[in-house]
């Protein structure tokens, strides 16, 4: 099932980048069973907060009205940056499944401080048994297809 729902949240980054929003998507699942999804909304909401885990997490705890989302998985079409990974910490997702990793993303023509980078790494280090790799040779696509669409 890990499969089934990382390539529905690399489909929702997909369709969110050809809609000119940022290529990211994420799929919130207790089990079998689809909570909530989320896309990147950073550019149409100038909020640098908003990126598809963060959005899957809030709707995820609406939906079941509560703040802790014990129990569940985040499928993401990303290997989460660490706002994303601390969300999750927060709201006690149990697992993390992302399918491309943060080296296949490419300058999307939007501000990345390079520290987020040794605060991702210091994440990892910290929470280690919660965040796996899952490869799907279609993760890329939706970096691709949004460079497309800003030609």
């Amino acid at each position: 099932m890990d499969v089934a729902l990382l390539r529905q949240a690399v489909e929702l980054a997909r369709a969110n980048g050809a809609e000119g929003q940022l290529p990211f998507g994420a799929v919130i699942a207790n089990g079998d069973d689809v909570v909530a999804t989320g896309v990147n909304t950073s550019l149409a909401d100038n909020d640098p907060t908003a990126h598809g885990e963060v959005v899957a997490v809030r709707a995820a705890c609406r939906e079941l009205g509560t703040i802790t989302l014990a129990g569940t998985t985040l499928y993401t079409s990303c290997e989460p940056c660490p706002i994303c990974h601390t969300v999750a910490i927060a709201a006690e997702i149990d697992r993390i499944v992302y399918a491309a990793p943060k080296e296949w993303v490419p300058d999307l023509g939007t501000p990345f401080a390079p520290v987020l980078f040794d605060i991702q790494a210091a994440a990892r280090q910290l929470d280690p048994g919660r965040i796996e790799q899952v490869e799907l040779p279609e993760a890329r696509e939706p970096f691709t297809a949004f460079l497309e669409s800003q030609r």
